[in-house]
């Protein structure tokens, strides 16, 4: 399980490998886009390093013009990453529906049987 930190990392750069499986990527554009401006640049290659390691993408590092850019390469584990988000909220919404479900049909029993007894 990733953190919220390490999930909006994720997402943004899914969200920018969407048509492409290789992105070139500045460490402060992914803050931007992810959308965690307290987030350090330090703290942001540890997640990145980790996110690598876990195996979502390949990374290499450049340099344009004195500043560090990512070469991002997303696998498979990496593109399956959205989809897995989406079922995880598709089984919650069922489980929330099915618990409220059965929570007033509970409560409907109950009045039929407090009007029988």
């Amino acid at each position: 399980m990733l953190s919220k930190t390490e999930n909006k990392i994720m997402i943004a750069l899914c969200n920018e490998c969407k048509d492409k499986s290789t992105i070139l990527i500045t460490p402060a554009d992914l803050i931007k886009i992810s959308g965690v401006e307290t987030l350090s640049q330090t703290k942001l290659e540890l997640i990145v390093k980790d996110l690598c390691a876990d195996g979502y993408f390949d990374l290499i590092y450049s340099d344009r013009h004195g500043e560090t850019v990512y070469c991002v390469t997303i696998k498979e584990k990496g593109k399956g990453y959205t989809r897995g988000l989406k079922v995880m909220k598709r089984n919650l919404i069922f489980r929330l529906v099915l618990t409220i479900s059965f929570a007033l049909l509970s409560f409907v029993v109950g009045l039929i049987l407090k009007a029988i007894f």
